[in-house]
């Protein structure tokens, strides 16, 4: 059975992080690891999640970074942490648990049955038989935004916004060692960094989307409105920095 550490990527969880079902899902698994990482959180955060650790200190790690990085800098410091650790499979999910952790083994099978994957990454396609449940407006807003990063990577990716990951050990140091330019569009990177690392010829037969059963919107969303005309300046340096991907 693989080994597999979701990262956790933690701001000012400490009143919605769903403790219970976290523990709950490591008692049944026996395969999973989780390693939190609080992000300068200015609540309890830290307290809940050592709380946590102490309950199960074989299964869950706490990182704790002392200035609020940005989801990017979480995700990298505990991706980075546990590469060097003996995982075959090391991925993140959003603390809300908009996509759930039963997701966890329907991504890793992806990678089990495909031994040339990467990286499989969890799509929110809505179709009769799942439970997708969106905001109507970020929907659509998402697609226009989906559509502008597929045309800069170049790739006919659906939705590389879905904070559901998971990467084979083997790549994480060569696509997370180097900073990310953007604190939320870190996954536009991703990719561009994983074309440059296989090459657009060969990159599409490394990469896949796994259309997730279940992912249902959280209302406090940590990305402001005021953003928004942040985020296209930060596509155009992602576009430009890595244009010869």
């Amino acid at each position: 059975m693989s080994s597999i550490c979701i990262v956790i990527p933690c701001y000012n969880e400490a009143n919605r992080l769903p403790v219970d079902v976290f523990l709950a899902y490591l008692s049944q698994s026996t395969n999973v690891n989780f390693c939190f990482v609080n992000d300068g959180s200015t609540d309890q955060t830290q307290f809940v999640l050592e709380t946590m650790r102490e309950q199960c200190p074989d299964r869950i790690d706490v990182q704790n970074l002392t200035q609020n990085k940005g989801k990017a800098g979480a995700v990298q410091l505990g991706m980075l942490k546990n590469a060097i650790k003996p995982f075959d499979y090391i991925g993140f999910f959003d603390a809300d648990l908009a996509t759930p952790l039963n997701a966890i083994t329907d991504l890793t099978q992806v990678l089990d049955f495909n031994p040339a994957l990467d990286l499989v990454m969890g799509s929110r396609i809505k179709y009769l038989g799942n439970n997708i449940q969106r905001n109507p407006f970020r929907h659509y807003a998402g697609r226009v935004i989906a559509t502008v990063i597929s045309n800069i990577l170049k790739l006919p990716v659906y939705d590389t916004q879905c904070g559901a990951k998971v990467f084979r050990q083997s790549v994480v140091n060569n696509l997370f060692e180097k900073p990310f330019i953007s604190p939320w569009l870190f996954d536009v990177e991703i990719l561009a960094r994983l074309i440059q690392h296989r090459g657009r010829l060969n990159v599409m037969s490394h990469i896949a989307e796994q259309p997730l059963k279940q992912w249902i919107e959280q209302s406090d969303s940590r990305i402001g409105s005021e953003y928004i005309s942040k985020m296209w300046y930060e596509l155009y340096r992602i576009q430009r920095t890595y244009r010869n991907a």
